[in-house]
């Protein structure tokens, strides 16, 4: 489905075809935060669905601060479509031209506990126990930037699956509305069950068949 597509089903589901009480605005917005929750229900399942990465050089303090980077992932000049929602993992590789990785870092919950190949993640800035200008490669969820008011756009490949979007966007319409929908919140349900299925198994039909030890996190 495309934003056409998406809007106007979530109009049919509010049974508001015309802007005298739902402006094209807040229809946007609706869909806007619906798909941020699309998302989320996807990332808790795969979140390298939307991974994008940044390479960057940490600088001699082994801190980088995300919102001097270019582009700039966090702060007030973050813009959504690159703007860091989520970190997923942040490895060391040997050059930004080549972007193989060394290792991944792993994760700490503060600078007291951090190692030679570990890193915290406080308020904007990495920290690492490095002291020398490395490469590394920052693998990360940004917020979406898709805008619902556009004509027919692209959303995301996750085609089978965009008729949730209008699902959560009338979830929130009805708070304002007052007006629940037993046949939306069974449908939104159904839906949900059906996506984790085909994250977890259908979208990768041999991989879901085999276990293995080995660690993504690690090399």
């Amino acid at each position: 489905m495309n934003t056409t597509e998406v809007k106007d089903m979530f109009r049919s589901y509010a049974d508001e075809d015309d802007n005298t009480f739902l402006t094209n605005n807040q229809v946007n917005l609706y869909l806007s935060q619906a798909y941020h929750e699309f998302r989320r229900q996807v990332c808790a399942i795969d979140p390298f669905i939307y991974s994008v990465e940044h390479l960057f050089t940490m600088p001699t303090s082994g801190i980088a601060d995300l919102t001097t980077t270019t582009p700039v992932l966090l702060g007030e000049t973050a813009v959504m479509g690159t703007k860091l929602e989520r970190i997923l993992r942040l490895a060391r590789i040997n050059t930004i031209g080549d972007n193989q990785v060394i290792r991944y870092l792993d994760a700490m919950p503060s600078e007291r506990t951090l190692g030679t190949w570990s890193y915290t993640f406080v308020n904007k800035k990495i920290i690492t126990y490095a002291s020398e200008n490395a490469a590394y490669r920052l693998e990360y969820i940004p917020f979406h930037n898709v805008d619902f008011n556009a004509h027919q756009a692209y959303i995301d490949d996750l085609d089978g699956f965009h008729d949730m979007i209008p699902l959560y966007a009338y979830g929130k319409y009805a708070i304002r509305d007052g007006a629940d929908s037993a046949q939306i919140i069974q449908e939104s349900k159904r839906r949900l069950a059906d996506l984790k299925g085909f994250l977890e198994s259908g979208r990768s039909r041999e991989g879901s068949q085999y276990v293995s030890d080995f660690d993504n996190g690690n090399f």
